[in-house]
């Protein structure tokens, strides 16, 4: 089981990963509305905070290491799998994310997915040699509170 300060900084769906450092975010838009009145004066109505909308980029590299400094013995291709098979299998449904700064489990909407390979050709190389493909990933993530 991940935990968040030793071997992870967040957790989704089960899965402990690291983001990358100054893109973690969490907007709380207010529900409010603003009309103009028929004496042309303005109607603000305001219903408080909305739900919580979290976007960050998951780091799915080779070689990464938890807090203690010993390897995590994950591949980046099987932390970009475990992402993305929790964003193909969550259609309709939530999963849950523990948030790294208070460790409150949140049921939530796994809304955008994006992810970017730096370089094509590490994949290339090792299955020219007969290994597994091996690449890095970053994984750009919304996630919506249920």
């Amino acid at each position: 089981m991940p935990a968040i300060g030793q071997d992870c900084e967040v957790i989704l769906d089960g899965t402990g990963y690291f983001i990358k450092p100054g893109t973690f975010k969490m907007k709380q838009p207010r529900i409010r509305k603003a009309t103009i009145r028929a004496d042309g004066g303005k109607a603000y109505v305001d219903l408080g905070p909305g739900k919580r909308a979290w976007s960050m980029t998951v780091l799915c590299m080779n070689d990464l290491l938890k807090y203690d400094g010993t390897n995590t013995a994950l591949t980046g291709q099987q932390y970009r799998d475990a992402l993305r098979a929790s964003y193909t299998g969550s259609s309709g449904a939530t999963i849950l994310f523990t948030d790294p700064l208070n460790g409150t489990a949140l049921s939530v909407h796994f809304d955008s997915y994006a992810e970017i390979i730096y370089d094509l050709h590490i994949q290339q190389v090792a299955l020219a040699t007969g290994n597994p493909a091996a690449l890095s990933y970053e994984v750009e993530i919304e996630l919506l509170e249920a």
